[in-house]
Formats: C-alpha cells, structure tokens, sequence
C-alpha cells in the first residue's frame, strides 16, 4: 500500500503519456497502457525513487526545452560534418570513455541517448558517469579534442548543483 502512495502519481504521468500517443480509448488500449504504465513504473524503483522517496528531481523545463533544441541544432550540423567524413574517407573510428562531472543516472542517460543520435557517434556503454563512445575522427586527433564538445554542449546544459558530483 505505501508503494502505491508513493508513487501514483507517476503511474499517472506514464499513463497520461500512453493516452497521448495512441490517442485513442479502446478497451485494448486502456489495459495495455495499464499494464505498461506498471510495469515502467515498478522498474523506475532506485532510479527516479526509493523507499523514502523520489531521489530524482528532475530537469527544470527552461532547461529542458533549450537542450532539446540545441540537440536538434547539433544533429542537423553533424548530419553534414559526417556525410562529408565518409564521402571524403578521411575518418576512421575511434573508441574513447568520457567521464562526465554528473552522478545523475538520469542526466547521464540522456546525454547518452543524445550522442547516439547525433551522427557518426554512438553510445557503446554507460559505467556509472563514463561513456564509451564510438566515433569518426582523423587519424591521429587528440581523444580530449573528441570530449570537449560532449562537455562543453551537452554536460554544460543539464549540468546543475543538483546533478553535480560531490567533491
């Protein structure tokens, strides 16, 4: 009874969002959405709240809604930068682990997601605030030229005190 108290209100929020992309009422629908709604909230245990609590405050919107619109400026940019690279033949991959200053499993999640889509890098693996990153670069390029733009774009952006590592 005390999980259901506590967390309602994202079961409610995941099922709102369920709704909003089907966009429709059918009797299939509605226990379908039930079912995910449950099953996503009873898998978001320690990560967005625990047993006193939510431990995840989230993004402000401001926040949120500039990053967004940054990644769509860095996707649009990238799509040509690489098109070039592989035309060209230039490029070759490279492997390379950038620690993030976040401790937020959320925040990184995002900046993980957000460096798969833009193109010619994907996310290979999350270690706690390390991501394995596969990309295309010259040969011989320094890998910290490689992270800068991961920490100077996307980390900048959610970077908060509330996301922040602890000294």
């Amino acid at each position: 009874m005390q999980f259901i108290l506590k967390t309602y209100k994202l079961f409610l929020v995941i099922l709102a969002f369920w709704f909003l992309i089907n966009w429709n009422l059918r009797i299939e629908t509605i226990i379908f959405g039930l079912i995910a709604a449950l099953i996503v909230t009873i898998a978001s245990k320690d990560v967005l709240y625990n047993d006193k609590g939510f431990i995840y405050k989230g993004i402000k919107l401001h926040r949120l809604l500039v990053y967004m619109f940054f990644l769509l400026v860095e996707i649009f940019k990238s799509t040509f930068i690489y098109i070039s690279a592989v035309i060209s033949g230039k490029y070759e991959p490279v492997l390379l682990k950038i620690k993030l200053d976040l401790d937020d499993a959320v925040q990184i999640g995002i900046i993980a997601n957000s460096i798969t889509l833009t193109p010619g890098t994907i996310s290979v693996d999350v270690v706690g605030s390390t991501i394995l990153v596969i990309t295309l670069a010259k040969p011989g390029t320094n890998p910290k030229d490689l992270e800068k733009p991961i920490h100077e774009n996307f980390e900048r952006l959610l970077l908060t005190k509330a996301g922040k590592k602890r000294a």
